[in-house]
């Protein structure tokens, strides 16, 4: 049986124990953090290790073109924004999720090119970072993989599809959109894939947003946490990619 070495890659200490570690000690001792951390965070963010934030993902990705994940800052105090990283990506940015008057809490799935840590930043309102991380052990090749529905010679005919279902009882809202989310690094493919999704009360008031990039995986599925006053009404998602296509859709609220 084939043995993956992901765990001999740089950041993949096991002797740290989060314990131990400092305020600012990153628990995977990676190289790319510091460089992802300047670039997308910000040249002077100050950020420390979030231990109330949650980052749960598989030990090992069973599928590098689907990799669940689900990020709950639901314990810190007043988070804006969670920034999603992966390490090891060639899209090292992968979303960024707005909460707006949602609850800090995003589950996705993700393309995994090779083994490494998936990281959650969130902003706090007093200009500091709280940051998570998970590794996940990978053969990788999930984002130079062409997506499954160039398999299938009708595939645009179900392209846009959207479902959602909204629980009035728990606020949680899930979320389903049909798309290929070709990152551009496959042979013949250009990049296709979601850029932005949106939430609105029926108003037209936003309640939150989404920033996608690359790695989010073919046909997403978010899920995302309202208060139970929000999810007590039918809500609009929108949503939009890099070639301009448009979607939207009402979700009902139910029980």
């Amino acid at each position: 049986m084939a043995q993956l070495l992901t765990h001999l890659l740089p950041g993949r200490s096991t002797d740290i124990q989060p314990a131990v570690l400092g305020a600012h000690d990153d628990p995977y001792d990676s190289g790319m953090w510091p460089w992802h951390r300047e670039a997308i965070l910000g040249d002077h963010a100050y950020w420390q290790n979030g231990h109330r934030l949650l980052v749960l993902g598989p030990k090992n990705a069973e599928d590098q073109t689907h990799v669940p994940f689900l990020v709950d800052g639901t314990a810190l105090d007043a988070a804006e924004k969670i920034v999603i990283t992966i390490d090891y990506s060639p899209f090292p940015w992968t979303m960024t999720f707005y909460c707006g008057r949602a609850l800090p809490l995003v589950g996705f799935g993700v393309k995994y090119e090779v083994g490494g840590p998936l990281r959650a930043s969130v902003a706090l309102a007093d200009g500091t970072w709280a940051m998570g991380a998970h590794f996940v052990s990978a053969i990788g090749g999930g984002c130079s993989a062409p997506a499954l529905a160039h398999d299938q010679p009708d595939w645009q005919d179900g392209f846009g599809e959207l479902r959602a279902k909204l629980w009035s009882e728990t606020g949680r809202l899930r979320i389903w959109l049909r798309h290929p989310q070709d990152t551009g690094l496959a042979p013949g493919l250009p990049a296709h894939h979601l850029t932005d999704l949106l939430v609105e009360d029926l108003s037209g008031k936003e309640i939150c947003r989404l920033e996608l990039g690359e790695p989010v995986e073919e046909n997403p599925v978010l899920t995302l946490l309202l208060p139970k006053e929000l999810a007590s009404d039918d809500v609009i998602i929108r949503a939009r990619d890099n070639n301009g296509y448009i979607f939207e859709g009402r979700v009902e609220t139910s029980a």
